[in-house]
């Protein structure tokens, strides 16, 4: 569980997703409490805080979740616009920690990754590793609470089980998670970058990736997360980093279990919107590359990596 002090609120991610709590004060203005499952997370629009500014994080949620209209609004400018938004949590100036590691929090249960400081070994709703992976062993489940020298794990450290004897091992290996032996490589393999690409305008208009709105989700090894950005972009293709309504093209990366971006698109696409998804490799053939071989391809041979 990953709790966050914000300005008039406690943030709380799971699993299981979203809870905001107000204080007293806050509840003046606002209900006391609000919740948002992992399925009716659409996104997040943000404004991180400075010494000198506060800054927010305003949820969309899923139009039919059954939250106020004003929860799937357009993104507000300023904090005053922001003051008494149900969906809105506020940062006071300075509380830069919090806010990044609300973000950090966020951005694991997007993308279907176990939630840092999260002990639950199993997550609903086909986020990180279902509990069918954990019954026939093909897949490791949950972050240890605990270093294996019996030490606090901070509270948003990346689970590494390697140094936790008590944690399960992975025994398919085309079955990763961020709780693998290796979870610590592939968390950063697959961790979004901070600036997003712009699409290269020169690119050849009739290719199949050329104007497309392009999400990605899942582990491409052994290319990084931005390294598929700049393949998009070179081809044309617009990043964006969570499936939305504009989304028309969803890239699936190996993955444990289904992720929740995955999820979201194929529910859009039952509801008619016009959105296709490829594999890596279908994405790769479509825009004329190769894939780059693995170290564990290329061990033992001449081949260069």
């Amino acid at each position: 569980m990953a709790t966050v002090t914000a300005h008039g609120a406690t943030l709380t991610v799971t699993a299981a997703g979203i809870r905001v709590e107000r204080t007293p004060m806050g509840q003046t203005l606002l209900p006391a409490e609000l919740t948002i499952s992992p399925e009716n997370l659409r996104g997040w629009y943000h404004h991180a805080p400075t010494r000198t500014s506060p800054g927010w994080i305003q949820f969309s949620v899923s139009s039919d979740a059954g939250h106020p209209e004003d929860t799937v609004a357009r993104p507000l400018r300023g904090y005053p616009a922001t003051h008494g938004v149900p969906n809105v949590v506020a940062f006071a100036p300075g509380q830069t920690e919090a806010f990044r590691a609300a973000q950090t929090a966020l951005t694991a249960l997007q993308g279907g990754y176990p939630v840092p400081g999260d002990a639950a070994t199993a997550a609903p709703d086909g986020l990180g590793v279902t509990a069918a992976d954990a019954a026939d062993g093909s897949s490791t489940v949950g972050a240890a609470a605990s270093s294996a020298d019996g030490s606090p794990q901070g509270l948003f450290d990346l689970p590494n089980p390697a140094a936790d004897s008590t944690a399960p091992t992975a025994t398919a290996p085309e079955k990763k998670a961020p709780g693998s032996a290796r979870g610590q490589s592939t968390w950063r393999r697959v961790a979004a970058p901070d600036v997003l690409p712009e699409p290269d305008l020169t690119a050849d208009a009739d290719g199949p990736v050329f104007g497309q709105n392009v999400t990605v989700t899942g582990d491409f090894e052994p290319y990084e997360k931005g390294e598929v950005w700049d393949m998009i972009a070179a081809a044309g293709g617009t990043v964006g980093k969570n499936v939305t309504k504009k989304t028309t093209v969803l890239i699936i990366g190996e993955w444990g279990s289904v992720t929740s971006k995955e999820k979201r698109a194929r529910e859009l696409r039952d509801k008619g919107q016009d959105i296709v998804l490829w594999t890596f490799d279908e994405f790769l053939d479509k825009i004329g590359t190769q894939r780059r071989p693995t170290l564990s391809e290329v061990k033992g041979t001449d081949a260069p990596f």
